[in-house]
């Protein structure tokens, strides 16, 4: 079938800025090689969204169950976002018989038998796209009509007595931190694949690392806190990040994703450290030098030179 924009837009109730990044979310692997594009695909896009759905999900439970125990937000969790559930959404919606654009010899129906398979991964992909496109805000708000509201508002209590505010605020902080340092390294090393984007969010995370983000605090940012969550963000950076998104989005701000992803990554994340990190994981994959400058260090034709003199500042060899 050929690509219908405008038709898919009207299944998910979305009108996309950029089209190029829906129409991306439609690429399996197998048809981005078929066409000989191989990094044409819809895999990174996919890494995004899956973040984004793991926090959204939580988002929704501590701001809707604070009634309910951790390991009880935990199994929640797990029956929303499982595999069979995201690709029943996908067909929902009108899309499994035409996409993702397929290059396979098997049946779409015996596809979607399989507990892998490629409409869960279009479906995040997908989720991806609309974050980027749209927003944060926008992927939430289509998400909680799709995918959540579903299956848990009928359900919901009027309860707003939390059950465990330190181990709820990690609880939230955890897929929070994985969401942020995703949609960072996915916007800052354009068309690098998503196992080396995956290899380098360990630096990023490590409990290290995390200890040393605790230690760089300032008494502005502690002031951000409300003292309800004291216990809890000092002993977890994950917490503490948790208690910062609260704080930013008290006001029902639309902006708390970006907010918090702002503060994160001006007050903790050296970015020509990410950079030299990603250059040297390319390098040794075999990428070509002109390649690197370009696709991901950004440096069009007419600023070639100038990308190759920065090239050379990051990796050592400035004379």
């Amino acid at each position: 079938m050929e690509w219908n924009q405008s038709r898919v837009e009207d299944k998910i109730g979305i009108n996309f800025k950029k089209s190029e990044l829906l129409y991306l979310a439609m690429i399996h692997p197998s048809y981005a090689q078929q066409t000989g594009e191989p990094e044409n695909n819809n895999q990174r896009l996919e890494l995004l969204g899956e973040a984004i759905i793991n926090l959204v999900v939580v988002d929704y439970l501590y701001n809707n169950c604070p009634y309910l125990e951790v390991s009880k937000l935990s199994a929640l969790r797990d029956k929303i976002v499982e595999e069979e559930r995201l690709t029943k959404l996908w067909f929902q919606l009108g899309l499994g018989d035409a996409y993702p654009f397929l290059a396979l010899k098997d049946d779409r129906y015996l596809l979607r038998q399989r507990r892998k398979n490629p409409f869960q991964d279009a479906l995040k992909a997908l989720v991806g796209a609309i974050h980027i496109d749209r927003g944060f805000s926008q992927a939430r708000n289509w998400l909680k009509k799709h995918l959540i509201a579903p299956l848990l508002e009928r359900h919901l209590k009027k309860i707003k007595e939390r059950s465990s505010v330190d181990k709820q605020l990690k609880f939230l902080g955890n897929p929070l931190f994985k969401a942020i340092e995703t949609d960072y390294l996915y916007r800052h090393l354009p068309e690098v694949e998503p196992s080396k984007l995956i290899n380098l969010s360990k630096k990023l995370v490590s409990k290290e690392r995390r200890t040393d983000y605790l230690n760089q605090l300032t008494t502005e940012d502690w002031g951000l806190i409300p003292q309800e969550y004291e216990n809890a963000y000092k002993k977890s950076f994950n917490a503490l990040l948790a208690a910062i998104y609260l704080h930013f989005g008290s006001g029902k701000s639309k902006s708390d994703f970006k907010k918090t992803g702002d503060w994160f990554a001006e007050r903790f994340v050296n970015e020509d450290e990410v950079l030299k990190s990603a250059i040297a994981l390319l390098l040794k994959d075999g990428k070509p030098q002109k390649w690197i400058i370009r696709n991901v260090m950004g440096y069009e034709s007419k600023r070639y030179n100038e990308g190759k003199e920065r090239f050379k500042e990051l990796i050592g060899e400035t004379e």
